[in-house]
């Protein structure tokens, strides 16, 4: 058969080659694979033979949060050797008065030796002497310069403008940026307290399907509401970085903590063009800027590994989020440690002798942090007994290796081979309590940061059920923090979510229909009716993720996967690696037999990826009135910081500042 000779489809009908047929999607087993694989992919059948279905020798997982940092960024390169500057923090960047930040000025496509860079400062009323003298310079490239000026702060509120001129051998150029400083002075009542709820990748459908399943849906009116439902102020979060309209965890938390944007992989820093992780221009975070300026204590719950990009996001300066003995070693910095720290990631605190770590040290952070007055739990049963006898002064608490198990696998189906060697992992509810317990004895107040992180890590892998399951666990944690707040008026709650996620909510999927493939299961409008979730126990989790007529989950991204479209007693990945390419491959694990669904993401995507689209914010208490409208992400640590009424000094500000400086290349030091 000649190569471009039309293949017949199942009708006998011809069909190009290389096209996208659907209707040959529709077979089932081995066969329906392979061919919808060869077609997914674009390939074509050799002239004269039948495709032949490739399948890799060895699949790895990848991790959806990986991604590749870029250090030389577009917006800095200089094509044909322009010269180009970029200041940091950014034009637009808003600050709280003493907030303490580093400025930092890169000039490419400039001579190193003959580069001179003039910085000035001006506010409403002329110069302002910000400038501390001796700043740090740097030549990352062979054609680049770089000015860093560290622990600076604006003493007052108002408009200011940092302008830089650079000139060299090669050319010059200039920029200008403009900043906005806001006081957060207290003008009346205001917050003591904060508890902010993240539920990561938290989107629209995430929020009803735990309505659905927690409550209960009859002829269309639910049966109750979540407990976010019922907070007081309802609005929108736009998410996107500085670098991108689609964030990742990192930098979207780290906008709720330092109220400036971050580029994806970065936290508490503004990405400058080094590959050090820690070189890059630092803003103060909420647990430093709320420890040094009130006092407060500061705890964080997680389910997800302690380093993580949420729970770090609160107190740690990275550039690349992976760093997670780095942060782990941060986090005992007396500025940025918490008092109660919980959740999972123990790898990162075991010396490298110990089974299961990720240090290359022989440090034992466990001792460290009890050796500076921690108590320590390792277990639920432990994290029962640190507070059977009151609260302690501080509390940690690291429940297994990595991440901790989602809610499904810790509580409902408790399959011993998921759960391995942790099988008494406390709940978030359980957690939350804790940390209110050892928090509320600080008279000046706290911050708790507290995050259903699985959320996001069930719909990167393309789990719905999951997912929702551990919604609702973060909707109850909601309740504990309402319940402790109950009859006071010093505590603002916060729950939003960090960015949004692919997965929505189509319709029903009926196990006991008729219909092959599984998709024919699929029941939508007048054909959804309801879903068949029993909640006997009253505990708010449907005793069985599995019923026969369950929510039907679709994605809006994703690679080629099998699909069942009911859940999977066992989570598996819908795509893996296959190292000889580089390329995903439906993982042969995940519903074997069912039909290929097609992907729409990169080829070398295995995962579902995060959406652009706005999430939810929802609040009460003091201050809450500030969320009740569309707002960017880092406007919600400016409407913390006006809840508080915070006051931050600026002692960090140098008696030797200077309104504008010059840097010459050989001298490395300003002239005022």
């Amino acid at each position: 058969m000649p190569e471009n000779t039309p293949l017949p489809d199942e009708d006998g009908e011809a069909q190009p080659r290389g096209v996208f047929n659907r209707r040959g999607l529709l077979g089932t087993g081995a066969a329906g694979l392979a061919t919808a694989v060869v077609w997914g992919h674009g390939l074509r059948a050799p002239a004269g033979a039948a495709a032949a279905a490739y399948v890799p020798a060895q699949l790895n997982a990848r991790d959806p949060h990986a991604g590749t940092v870029s250090f030389r960024t577009a917006s800095l390169a200089s094509p044909g050797g322009t010269t180009v500057v970029r200041i940091l923090p950014i034009d637009r960047a808003v600050f709280q008065a003493g907030a303490t930040f580093d400025l930092r000025v890169e000039a490419e496509g400039v001579d190193p030796e003959t580069t001179r860079i003039v910085l000035r400062v001006a506010g409403a009323d002329g110069p302002v002497p910000l400038l501390s003298p001796q700043p740090r310079r740097t030549s990352t490239f062979e054609d680049s310069v770089e000015v860093t000026y560290e622990g600076l702060a604006y003493p007052e509120a108002g408009s200011f403008t940092i302008s830089a001129e650079v000139t060299s051998s090669t050319g010059s150029a200039t920029k200008e940026v403009r900043h906005e400083v806001r006081s957060s002075a207290r003008s009346g009542a205001g917050a003591k307290n904060v508890i902010f709820f993240l539920g990561d990748g938290m989107g629209a459908a995430a929020i009803t399907g735990a309505r659905i399943l927690s409550k209960g849906i009859v002829e269309g009116k639910y049966n109750g509401l979540l407990e976010m439902d019922e907070l007081d102020v309802h609005g929108v979060v736009t998410t996107s970085g500085s670098d991108s309209i689609a964030t990742d965890s990192a930098n979207s938390m780290s906008a709720y903590m330092t109220g400036h944007k971050s580029a994806v992989n970065a936290m508490g820093v503004y990405a400058a063009n080094t590959e050090d992780p820690d070189g890059s221009p630092k803003v103060e975070t909420m647990a430093e800027l709320l420890k040094r300026s009130r006092g407060m204590s500061i705890g964080i719950v997680t389910t997800a590994e302690i380093q993580d990009a949420t729970p770090a996001a609160v107190f740690a300066h990275t550039r690349r989020r992976s760093e997670y003995v780095d942060i782990m070693d941060q986090s005992l910095n007396p500025a940025q440690m918490p008092d109660v720290y919980l959740g999972g990631g123990r790898a990162s605190l075991l010396p490298q002798s110990a089974e299961g770590s990720r240090r290359t040290d022989d440090r034992d952070l466990v001792q460290e942090f009890q050796d500076r007055g921690f108590s320590y739990a390792g277990t639920r049963a432990e994290l029962q007994q640190a507070l059977a006898g009151g609260a302690p002064d501080r509390l940690l608490g690291t429940f297994t290796l990595g991440n901790m198990n989602v809610y499904v696998d810790r509580e409902v189906t408790r399959n011993p081979e998921v759960l391995g060697d942790f099988p008494d992992q406390p709940t978030l509810v359980e957690m939350t309590r804790a940390a209110l317990a050892v928090l509320e004895k600080n008279d000046d107040g706290f911050f708790l940061m507290v995050e259903g992180a699985s959320i996001d890590k069930m719909e990167h892998p393309l789990d719905g059920p999951r997912a929702v399951y551990d919604t609702i666990e973060l909707d109850q944690a909601v309740g504990i923090a309402k319940e402790w707040a109950a009859g006071r008026d010093d505590t603002l709650i916060v729950v939003t979510a960090d960015h949004n996620h692919a997965m929505s909510i189509a319709g029903t999927h009926t196990l006991s229909a008729e219909g092959e493939p599984a998709r024919q299961r699929n029941g939508v409008y007048q054909d959804a009716g309801f879903p068949t979730y029993v909640d006997s126990d009253g505990d708010g989790f449907p005793d069985d993720p599995n019923p026969d007529v369950q929510l039907f989950f679709g994605w809006s991204n994703h690679p080629d996967h099998q699909d069942d479209f009911a859940h999977n007693p066992v989570l598996a990945q819908p795509a893996l690696e296959d190292p000889a390419t580089e390329l995903a491959f439906p993982n042969p694990d995940r519903d074997p037999g069912a039909v290929v669904q097609i992907g729409n993401l990169p080829l070398d995507q295995t995962n579902c990826v995060h959406t652009v689209e706005d999430v939810s914010i929802m609040a009460s208490g003091p201050g809450a009135a500030a969320f009740g409208k569309v707002i960017d992400n880092t406007e919600v640590f400016h409407g913390i910081c006006a809840a508080l009424g915070l006051e931050v000094p600026a002692y960090r500000l140098s008696s030797a500042g200077v309104a504008e400086a010059e840097v010459a290349a050989p001298q490395g030091a300003p002239v005022a």
